[in-house]
This record gives structure tokens, C-alpha cells and sequence, in this order.
């Protein structure tokens, strides 16, 4: 069971699902030609909640998937077990949808739905390969026969949720799969972002009108439109960006750690229709804080934005600072690179130019360097920033006078190691590529990213380490003062 301590308070996570299922239902309201399948997969659940049970199932897949997936077979068995161990460490008696919240902030998780894409990905395309010689037709049945039915019979489990980890790779498994077979009959007749004017070329892939209707639901209930033409969108888009104001000296892992750190401020009262970025006369991005977490939707200069709320043209960064695009799950990081580090920058600017404002020190004719000294000054994660942060989102905060409180400081991780080995006995040890271990006698080992020599270690994420550790804010706190 995950008793990490919970980031965010329970009724700004009640705020959060219900605005996020308001705004689904009324992007669907808006697409009247989506497909009915496709409405209720994303409304299925809405206003219930419940507790997460064990998922206990054995991981075990019937004769003709362990055939159809050959040498792959192994490689998905153990990805499930995975995905198993982690839904009963991290979901298990939690309430969802309120805590998914919490979830998201787990690296552990993104670092196994990162595995899964990956290799759900090449497995479609391999899939894919085999069965090259068959119609877009015979190889759909094919796959929801012998592929995507036992995966979906196995994931779906009353009371559990562990298809909260894996759906979203099953769906990537059938886009890989089947755009090899339709992707040269799809063709958009405008900007793929501003219209969904596309033909299909149905009498090039089907023999009958029956496996037409068949294919296009199909296609339109993964996305199949979108999956095709989105990366070329995205690379005309990127072709066309402004240089930002930002300093181009930081970095994006920079960038991020101080958008994480001011999120908590404005996630309740944020407005992507206030805060959108004009990309040319026709089209803008959308900045949203989906969960707590950065992302942007492109769309049209006069959209609103609740009725994006489904749109493929969705991108969002996660705790490890991966971003991901909700349309192409596998989409080639070279492609969106430089629109990620545009948007990261541009959300980066109001989010600062906000909080120098919420202090009233900042006047209206200084430069955006100045402002970027000051936010250092004042927010360098000192026990007064993290109070704000407590006051504004329910972070836990100690009462008791002799203690003070609760908020835990970032460190750079050099410093953060170093203390953690004098004062409580703990051992630091390379892991897997850039990975740092870090673990006491008797504690589970916490494993955590290095992507440059010295880096911050976000508060949040110490306080996780801590639990981890089975150290107590109020112990670790006093230690660092007397230190």
C-alpha cells in the first residue's frame, strides 16, 4: 500500500478530477462525430469513486497470444509483472480517481509507462511486419483476436487498477500496428491542428463496405488520424517559432524544477484561455496544468479551451521530465524538441512574471532578467516559499511551536547525499546509467535520476526519499539546523 505523504489536499484533488471530467465531457459535447465507443471509454466512471483493491491475477495469457507475440511473449509477461508490483505498492488503498494525482508524481511509475511505450511500440510494428502480406482488414482481426482482447481481458480487473499503468500502451501497440497497414491511404486536405477534413482511401484497403465501416471505426476509435499526420504537424509548426525571452543558458531540467515548484501556487485558478502562446495568425498553445503538471494543447487562435480537453494535440511533461504527446506516445523526441523547449520557456516566463507580481516588489518597466533575480531571491525553496506553498494546497505543516514547521528545503543533490550519509548512516551508490541509489539498514533502496554532475532535489521529492527511508520531517529538519 503507497503511504507516501499525499502532495496535494483532498478537496483541490476533488477540484482537479471534476473540472478535468467537466471539461472531457464538454470537448465530447463539441464532436459530435466521435465515435460512441470512443465517448463512453473516456466518460466511463465519471463522478464515482472508489478504493483500489490488490490486484492478485498471476500473470498468465492464453495459447494463441503466447503464439501471435512469439519471442516478445517473455518480454510482455515481465512488463506486466511489473505493472502488477507497482499498482499494489503505489494504487493499492488509495481512492480513485481523487489520488491519480498522486500517482503522476511517482518516478517509478512514468519510468515504467516510458518501458512500456517502448516497447508496446516496436512490438506492433513487428506485429505488424509478420502479418504484412494480409489486408488492413484480415490484420485488424488479427490483432483484436489474438493480441488486444487477452490483454484487455487480463488488465481489466473489478476493484483494480491496474489498466490505469497499461491502457494507454495497448493503444499504442494497435496505432504502431495498424498505420502500417492504412497510414499511405490517410490524407489530411489542410493543417492537421485546424481541421479534421481527412480522406480515407477505403477502396484501396477494403474489399467490401463491411470491412470499410469496420476499419474507419477503428480508426477512429485509436486515433488513427491523428497517430499518422501528427509528427509532420508538429515539425511545421516548429519551423516557424519566435525566439523566447528566456535565457537560453538554463536548462530544461532548470526550467522545470522551478515550474514544478510554482504550480501549486496557481493550479486552482489557472486559465489556459488567459495563458495561451500565439504560434502564428492561425494557431496557439494552450498552457494547462493538467494534474499538476505542465502541458499544452495546440488548437485554434479562437478555440476554448475546455473543448480541447480530448484533443491528440496534447503534451505534457512528466516527474522525469519526459515530454510526451497524448496523440503519438511514440513520437520521435527529435520532432518535438524544440516545440517542448519554445513552450517550457514560454511557460516558464509567466509563471515567473506571476509570482514576482504576487509579491508586489517587481515594477511593470523591469526587464525579465530582473524579474528572474528576484524569484531567485525570495524562492531559492526557503522555508518561507514552502509555507506559501503549504498555505495555498494543503501541504501537511507541524503545529508544534518547538518544532516549527514541516517544510522540507531543496538541496543539490551533492549536498543532499553527503548530509544524508553523516547524519543518518546512509549508503549512496551508482545504479543503472544515470541512476543514483540511495538506502539505510533496514530501508528500501530509493533510486533517483542524475542528469548532470549536481543538480536540485525538488522538496517533494526529498520528502518521498524520507518516507522511504523512514526518516520524520520534524528528525531530518532538526538535524539539518543543528548541523
Amino acid at each position: 500500500m503507497n503511504d507516501n505523504r499525499q502532495i496535494y489536499s483532498k478537496s483541490l484533488k476533488k477540484t482537479l478530477v471534476k473540472d478535468h471530467e467537466d471539461s472531457v465531457q464538454r470537448s465530447l459535447d463539441s464532436k459530435p462525430d466521435a465515435p460512441d465507443s470512443l465517448k463512453k471509454f473516456l466518460t466511463d466512471g465519471h463522478g464515482e469513486s472508489h478504493i483500489v483493491l490488490p490486484f492478485e491475477r498471476p500473470v498468465y495469457f492464453s495459447a494463441n497470444f503466447r503464439s501471435a507475440l512469439s519471442k516478445d511473449y517473455l518480454t510482455v509477461v515481465d512488463l506486466f509483472k511489473d505493472g502488477v508490483e507497482l499498482h499494489n505498492k503505489y494504487l493499492v488503498g488509495c481512492r480513485f480517481p481523487d489520488d491519480a494525482v498522486e500517482w503522476f508524481n511517482e518516478p517509478d511509475i512514468c519510468e515504467f509507462q516510458s518501458r512500456l511505450y517502448k516497447h508496446f511500440s516496436r512490438i506492433g510494428k513487428a506485429l505488424a511486419y509478420k502479418k504484412r502480406r494480409n489486408s488492413a482488414y484480415e490484420a485488424q482481426l488479427f490483432l483484436f483476436k489474438n493480441v488486444t482482447s487477452p490483454l484487455d481481458d487480463f488488465t481489466w480487473k473489478a476493484g483494480s487498477r491496474l489498466n490505469f499503468l497499461i491502457e494507454h500502451s495497448i493503444d499504442l501497440l494497435v496505432q504502431s500496428y495498424l498505420s502500417c497497414f492504412v497510414s499511405t491511404a490517410i490524407n489530411a486536405h489542410s493543417n492537421a491542428i485546424l481541421s479534421d477534413e481527412t480522406t480515407i482511401d477505403f477502396k484501396s484497403l477494403c474489399e467490401t463496405p463491411m470491412e470499410a465501416r469496420f476499419l474507419d471505426e477503428q480508426i477512429r476509435l485509436y486515433n488513427l488520424r491523428d497517430y499518422v499526420l501528427l509528427e509532420e504537424a508538429v515539425k511545421e509548426v516548429s519551423q516557424g517559432l519566435r525566439p523566447n525571452k528566456t535565457d537560453p543558458s538554463m536548462s530544461n531540467e532548470d526550467l522545470l524544477f522551478d515550474i514544478y515548484e510554482l504550480i501549486p501556487l496557481y493550479i486552482n485558478s489557472w486559465s489556459p484561455d488567459k495563458n495561451k502562446v500565439l504560434l502564428n495568425n492561425q494557431l496557439a498553445v494552450y498552457l494547462m496544468m493538467d494534474y499538476g503538471f505542465p502541458s499544452f494543447v495546440i488548437g485554434s487562435d479562437d478555440d476554448n479551451a475546455i473543448n480541447l480537453a480530448t484533443s491528440t494535440f496534447r503534451f505534457s511533461w512528466t516527474i522525469t521530465n519526459e515530454l510526451r504527446c497524448a496523440g503519438k506516445l511514440d513520437i520521435a523526441p527529435s520532432a518535438i524538441n524544440s516545440l517542448g523547449g519554445f513552450i517550457l520557456r514560454e511557460f516558464h516566463d509567466k509563471l515567473v512574471t506571476l509570482f514576482a507580481i504576487r509579491k508586489g516588489k517587481a515594477k511593470k518597466d523591469e526587464p525579465i532578467e530582473c524579474v528572474y533575480e528576484y524569484m531567485y531571491e525570495v524562492a531559492d525553496f526557503t522555508t518561507n516559499y514552502h509555507q506559501v506553498l503549504s498555505k495555498n494546497e494543503g501541504i501537511e505543516v507541524s503545529n508544534n511551536s518547538k518544532e516549527g514547521s514541516n517544510n522540507i528545503p531543496s538541496m543539490m543533490m551533492s549536498s543532499f547525499f553527503t548530509f544524508m550519509q553523516k547524519e543518518f548512516n546512509c549508503n549512496v551508490d551508482n545504479g543503472k546509467g544515470s541512476e543514483m541509489k540511495i538506502w539505510r539498514s533496514g530501508s528500501k533502496i530509493y533510486t533517483l535520476g542524475r542528469h548532470k554532475q549536481d543538480q536540485k532535489i525538488p522538496s517533494l521529492l526529498v520528502k518521498k526519499i524520507l518516507k522511504r527511508l523512514g526518516i520524520t520531517a520534524e528528525e531530518w529538519l532538526n538535524s539539518l539546523k543543528n548541523s
